[in-house]
């Protein structure tokens, strides 16, 4: 069944930007990514960040860093943005940031304005990871990729501007969400905070609220999996790594902020895993988005609004855990 948003309309509350953006969307005339492919998939998910995502300018240095990794010869690209406003903080705070894009589109460029959003607004150090992407680089390469980038930050707080007592996070949005959560697992004593943006908990898509939305908006069951299909086997997906839903012990992981739109196939897997956390132990708030869908996060001309609640509500989580502790 092909998405009827006239019908969505009737039936959820919709936040009018999601009405003006889907109406965009609609007049752009693009083909779902399981009809072109990769490589096209890729071009339209930069085109789309250009012309909805926005542009910031941030008041400070911008610098590329090679990671080297044991993982991929070429090391781990990433950008460091640093707002001139930490030169007067002692121990300014370090958010190592994975965009999202389903394992397979997304870069660092496409996420570039919110990373400098958040920059600006903590203030604090962000590291903009481009890690590598599927079906070239299948499980758990990324994963891979982003542990190593985290541990290279915890190691060089000094060289990307920060001190050694400076505070350390982790973010990211869907599938980099889902690698923000890993970290916390593979590198507990690493990570100080967590700021989980609709991360994909679970490989396996199973919650409630992914057959609510099966037709869409924005991520349709489909969509959920040409993208699984590009990333991960079927015996992959129940490994703790790639679910991190499915890990037994949530009781060592940091202060973590869990941000969902209320319109997105993930949110069920998104409330689970804050469950999970508070039963844990774990100091852990919910921010829930109404009227919007899955991808929100990144579209910040389209989502002026929505956005700015939801960078707030980041912002302020960062300097809790960078600043006010």
């Amino acid at each position: 069944m092909s998405f009827n948003f006239e019908e969505f309309v009737k039936k959820y509350y919709v936040h009018p930007e999601t009405i003006e953006f889907f109406k965009a969307r609609l007049a752009d005339n693009v083909q779902p990514y399981y009809e072109v492919g990769v490589e096209e998939a890729r071009k339209q998910s930069a085109a789309a960040a250009i012309k909805y995502g926005g542009t910031v300018n941030l008041d400070g240095k911008e610098t590329e860093f090679i990671i080297p990794s044991p993982h991929c010869k070429d090391g781990i690209p990433v950008t460091v943005y640093k707002p001139s406003s930490c030169d007067t903080l002692p121990d300014p705070g370090i958010l190592v940031y994975y965009h999202g894009g389903g394992n397979t589109v997304g870069c660092r460029k496409t996420h570039e304005t919110v990373c400098k959003i958040l920059a600006r607004d903590s203030p604090c150090i962000v590291v903009n990871v481009e890690y590598r992407l599927a079906p070239e680089h299948k499980y758990p390469a990324n994963i891979d990729d982003s542990t190593c980038a985290l541990q290279w930050v915890a190691a060089n707080k000094t060289t990307i501007g920060g001190n050694v007592n400076s505070k350390l996070g982790v973010s990211g949005d869907s599938a980099g969400g889902k690698l923000a959560a890993i970290v916390c697992h593979e590198a507990k004593d690493l990570v100080d905070f967590a700021i989980l943006i609709y991360p994909s908990v679970s490989m396996n898509f199973e919650h409630p609220s992914n057959e609510e939305f099966r037709d869409g908006p924005s991520l349709s069951q489909t969509t959920i999996k040409w993208f699984t299909d590009q990333y991960i086997t079927d015996e992959d997906k129940n490994k703790p790594r790639a679910s991190v839903i499915l890990n037994k012990d949530f009781s060592y992981l940091p202060p973590t902020q869990i941000i969902v739109a209320d319109l997105d196939p993930l949110r069920d897997g998104c409330y689970e895993y804050y469950e999970k956390l508070k039963q844990a132990g774990v100091k852990v708030e919910l921010k829930t988005i109404k009227g919007v869908p899955h991808a929100f996060w990144s579209l910040t001309a389209a989502y002026k609004e929505n956005c700015r609640e939801a960078h707030a509500a980041a912002v302020k989580f960062i300097q809790d855990h960078c600043y006010n502790n």
